[in-house]
């Protein structure tokens, strides 16, 4: 009896030493940019900022961040050299003044390779109020913001709302939004956040609208519909190959991941103390 007992046990410890071999050999590497010129709603110069890696294997561990690309934007007055920013991990520099009918070109060159893109700065309204809401969510950790702009008849209908900082990576909510049947009305609504991420001192949350084109609002679309709503920053690579606006003018088959924007901005920013008694107790 001793004797079969040992034999079990033998076939049970063999049986999980049992080596599993996966193939990790990762071929589809490609560029990805988060590229951005964002210009104060009040202000008349633009800050561009870039950022350049590498798409990764799964269980990839090394950096991708890229620092020997040669990165500019061409304007009428010539071109604006980006310089990389090591802090930071991405190139930036200001242009001193923008305007809405001329187009802004995008270039990188890297490893023998052009990358392009071009844009028009995207005219947006202000926002005019944000104030905390009274209703109340299936979540008892939500609490209401209300947000009230006007849209003019003339600008663009599609914006990205950004809601941050939050907890202690600050990292941000997304929300794309279609305003096309608002057009020359004040509009409201409303955005639930979570009370136990946001708020958590006395810091201040700030609530962003930049300007989409068309083609950026269904490329963000789907990106968000992949990633999972209001996950993660929104113009990086998704887990599926998505075409942005940047293309290879070296060779067009490996296009690049990312997205080029270039927009104006507004923000209101609230802390607790902007909130009606018994909102955090």
């Amino acid at each position: 009896m001793k004797k079969y007992s040992f034999y079990i046990i033998i076939i049970i410890f063999y049986s999980c030493e049992k080596v599993v071999s996966i193939d990790t050999n990762y071929s589809n590497e490609r560029i990805v940019f988060d590229a951005s010129i964002f210009k104060n709603i009040n202000e008349d110069f633009a800050t561009a900022t870039v950022r350049v890696s590498k798409t990764a294997p799964y269980f990839g561990e090394n950096n991708t961040e890229i620092e020997e690309a040669d990165v500019y934007i061409k304007t009428r007055n010539g071109n604006i050299n980006l310089k990389y920013n090591s802090e930071n991990k991405y190139y930036t520099n200001t242009i001193d003044y923008i305007s809405y009918d001329e187009d802004y070109e995008f270039f990188v060159k890297f490893e023998n390779q052009n990358y392009y893109s071009t844009e028009k700065l995207i005219k947006i309204s202000d926002i005019e109020s944000v104030v905390f809401g009274e209703r109340k969510s299936l979540n008892k950790d939500e609490i209401e913001l209300l947000i009230t702009f006007t849209d003019p008849i003339e600008i663009g209908d599609f914006n990205l709302w950004k809601f941050g900082p939050k907890g202690k990576g600050d990292t941000y909510d997304y929300l794309v939004s279609r305003d096309l049947y608002t057009n020359g009305n004040q509009f409201t609504f409303s955005f639930f956040i979570d009370k136990t991420k946001y708020f958590l001192k006395d810091e201040f949350v700030y609530i962003e609208m930049t300007g989409l084109t068309e083609e950026g609002f269904n490329y963000l679309n789907i990106l968000t519909a992949q990633a999972g709503a209001q996950n993660g920053r929104p113009f990086s690579s998704a887990s599926a190959i998505i075409k942005g606006n940047i293309i290879n003018q070296s060779n067009f088959e490996k296009f690049p991941l990312g997205y080029y924007r270039v927009s104006e901005f507004d923000y209101f920013r609230l802390s607790k103390k902007d909130a009606p008694d018994g909102t955090f107790d």
